[in-house]
Order: C-alpha cells, then sequence, then structure tokens
C-alpha cells in the first residue's frame, strides 16, 4: 500500500503516512503496538508518527538512559571535586597573588601671601650743607687684618646599602587552623647579599601574658615556621608578629648566634593568626 501523498510504502491498515503524516483512510491498527504519549491510543510499533493525531512517537526509553548518564556524570564531578582536587593548596596560591598598591600623588597647597602696602612719606625740605675748610692730613690710619675662620664641615648622615624588604606573604591578617598547618614567610629580594650578610627575620609572640621571640638568619627570601612553635604560644593569645631586616654579621655570640650591624630599614610588621 502506498500513500497518495508522498508515495510511501505504509503498512495496510494505517490511516495516517508514517513518513508524511497524511490521512490514509480508516484506521486498523495491527501487530505489536506502542501508546503515544500525546493521544494515549495505542498504535502499531513500526511507525513514526501516531496515525491518530499526527505527533511524532519518541522513544522513552532512550530518555532515559540520557537523563541517567547525565546524572551519573555529575555525580562523578561532584566526588572528584570533593576528595581528589587540593582546595588547601589552591587557597595558598591565592594568597601568594599580590594585590596592586594605589599611591596616590600629593596635592599642592597653595600659600596665599600678603600684599605690600606702599606708604606714602613726605620728602624732607633740603639743608644748607656748611662747608669744610681742608687741612693737611694726619696719619693714615692701618685697615684691619682679616682672618679667615673656617666653618665646621656639615656631617653627612650615611644612606643604608639595602632598602626596606617588601614583604609577600601571608597577608596581614591571616589565619591558619591546626598544628599542621605549613606557613611560609616570604618576602622580596633587596638584590645580591655579600658572604657576610643576611635576611634577619624576627617574630614575636606572647605566652601567658609575656612577649617571647624567635626568629632565623637566612640566604633565602623566605622560611618555613617550625611546627614547634605552635605550642609555645598561649591558649588564648594566637597573634604572631613577624618582620624581615637585612643584617651584616660582626661576629658570634656565646650561644653560637649571630650578631651584626643593621645594613637596611625595617620592613612593615604584619601579623597571622594560628589557632
Amino acid at each position: 500500500m502506498r500513500c497518495k501523498s508522498c508515495g510511501a510504502q505504509v503498512k495496510p491498515g494505517l490511516g495516517v503516512c508514517s513518513e508524511c503524516g497524511a490521512t490514509l483512510g480508516h484506521v486498523h491498527v495491527l501487530g505489536h503496538r506502542v501508546r503515544c504519549r500525546c493521544c494515549q491510543k495505542r498504535v502499531p510499533s513500526g511507525v513514526k508518527i501516531c496515525p491518530y493525531c499526527g505527533a511524532p512517537l519518541r522513544s522513552t526509553l532512550r530518555n532515559v538512559i540520557r537523563f541517567l548518564v547525565v546524572l551519573l556524570i555529575l555525580e562523578v564531578l561532584v566526588y572528584v571535586g570533593k576528595y581528589y582536587v587540593p582546595w588547601t593548596s589552591l587557597r595558598a596560591l591565592l594568597g601568594l597573588v599580590r594585590k596592586p598598591e594605589v599611591t596616590f600623588l600629593a596635592t599642592p597647597t597653595f600659600t596665599s601671601t600678603r600684599t605690600a602696602t606702599i606708604t606714602v612719606t613726605s620728602t624732607p625740605t633740603p639743608t644748607r650743607t656748611p662747608t669744610v675748610t681742608p687741612e693737611p692730613p694726619t696719619d693714615t690710619p692701618v685697615p684691619p687684618t682679616v682672618t679667615n675662620t673656617r666653618r665646621p664641615a656639615p656631617t653627612a648622615t650615611p644612606k643604608p646599602k639595602f632598602p626596606a624588604p617588601r614583604l609577600r606573604s601571608p597577608d596581614d591578617g591571616t589565619e591558619f587552623r591546626g598544628s599542621d598547618a605549613q606557613i611560609a614567610l616570604q618576602w622580596e629580594p633587596v638584590g645580591a647579599l655579600a658572604e657576610d650578610e643576611w635576611y634577619a627575620v624576627s617574630v614575636t609572640f606572647t605566652a601567658g601574658g609575656v612577649i617571647q621571640y624567635d626568629g632565623i638568619w637566612t640566604k633565602d627570601s623566605s622560611w618555613l615556621l617550625p611546627a614547634g612553635l605552635y605550642m609555645r604560644a598561649g591558649e588564648s593569645e594566637r597573634g604572631f608578629n613577624w618582620q624581615v631586616t637585612v643584617m651584616k654579621q660582626t661576629g658570634a655570640k656565646a650561644d653560637g648566634g649571630r650578631e651584626g650591624t643593621v645594613v637596611s630599614p625595617a620592613s612593615t610588621r604584619r601579623t597571622f593568626f594560628w589557632y
């Protein structure tokens, strides 16, 4: 049997062409049947268009499979993001990004000056000059001898060899949790250091109301804090202050530590909290 509209071969007993949807005549339902989702009537399983309402027949099983595949992919992504993505490392990398510093130019202040006042004074009347009778010269006075007095030369203030180190991380007010936290103090290098020049890192904290000191002399531009420093601070005193200065070693202390002179201004002071 062929469709009169498109000429396609159709099964006998169909009322609508399965290719173009044209009406063929009386509808006869034969063989295995499925239900149309639009009109809810049962139609042969081999047709693509409902012979009653003309709606396309879609496979319900295929849609269910697609939904299950998408749901499975979402569950895998959530599991990987929760157990395999190193969120702690990502937060540490974000902390290394320096924020741009905005410097505002000073606005010049203009100071008004007072306008000079012109005072008009009267011109005095000239008086008669008396006539001087010349007399023979007397002894010629001897001019005084000028003695050059040397002024003391100003004392120049010595300029530091290096600028103050600029701190990089952690930022001021950063919080860390747990005794196993990896805290690295980092700063920008000031230049090439001589053999006897060092970065002196100073860390201060409070324990029982008493200020405690720790630190290190290093050639590197970073220092990983020791884990034992966590237990030395008081339970409710978890703030740690730190700053960096360039030092020139001049000797050694009795306990083996270094001592020297400052060759740069101290950096700014930052504070982090270790709970």
